[in-house]
């Protein structure tokens, strides 16, 4: 409740702070809902968590597409638009064998420090590269860093995109060996999960090497806690949203 005592500009400062942090919730926090629908986990009642890497193709992502191959695993690529261009191959790769593919944006930037047309632009022109080299047209994306505007659903919803984040991380962005990042990954996942790994670096300064030879830990583990790795497509939920 306001307090008439209070002088004017403490009550001004605090009120500046609240939006802030309500500001950074609504953007940044990977369950927040306030702008818009967003999948972060899927369904509870499985035994089974999905696997996501973010920002390929690169050229380790053949690496991991052979991973996935002889453990027979599907996963999910949410891929950038240019690295698609600069690497086609590997991107038809990745639909020719089986896995899901995403929207990660054309060029990686953060949705909050670009304009609305800017946003529009990068989702839009990584959709129609993505398909045109692919042969398939994305349903799903993931905005760069998990960083959604009002900006940003807009052009999702009206390009048909479901929003898609994690509950799962295993932080192989920063300098991590393959039992660190398989253990941060198994210290979170349970049945529903969405893992959040890379096989692209969007700065493009590192490989994904130890990625590559986590996953294997990671199937293993999964298992040994009576956990499958499915499709992403069949965790989430048949409502847009936090899942079941």
């Amino acid at each position: 409740m306001f307090d008439p005592s209070t002088p004017p500009f403490i009550a001004g400062a605090a009120a500046l702070a609240a939006g802030a942090s309500c500001a950074y919730y609504a953007t940044y926090a990977v369950r927040s809902q306030w702008l818009g629908a967003t999948d972060w986990r899927g369904r509870r009642d499985t035994h089974a968590a999905a696997l996501t890497f973010d920002d390929g193709p690169s050229e380790d992502t053949e690496r991991v597409l052979d991973v996935l191959d002889r453990l027979n695993l599907r996963a999910a690529f949410f891929m950038i638009g240019s690295r698609v261009e600069r690497l086609p191959r590997v991107a038809r790769m990745v639909a020719e064998r089986g896995h899901e593919i995403g929207n990660h944006s054309y060029s990686h930037p953060i949705y909050l420090y670009r304009t609305g047309r800017e946003t529009r632009r990068q989702l839009e022109r990584a959709q129609a590269v993505i398909e045109e080299v692919t042969g398939v047209r994305p349903r799903l994306a993931r905005p760069p860093c998990g960083v959604r505007t009002p900006a940003y659903f807009a052009t999702a919803r009206r390009l048909g995109l479901r929003t898609v984040q994690w509950d799962v991380a295993g932080f192989d962005w920063t300098r991590r060996r393959a039992p660190e990042i398989a253990r941060a990954v198994l210290g979170g996942a349970r049945a529903g999960s969405i893992i959040l790994l890379h096989d692209g670096d969007s700065d493009g300064r590192r490989d994904r090497r130890e990625t590559v030879a986590a996953l294997p830990l990671i199937v293993e583990g999964l298992r040994g806690r009576s956990l499958v790795v499915a499709p992403l497509s069949e965790l989430l939920a048949d409502e847009p949203g936090e899942g079941k």
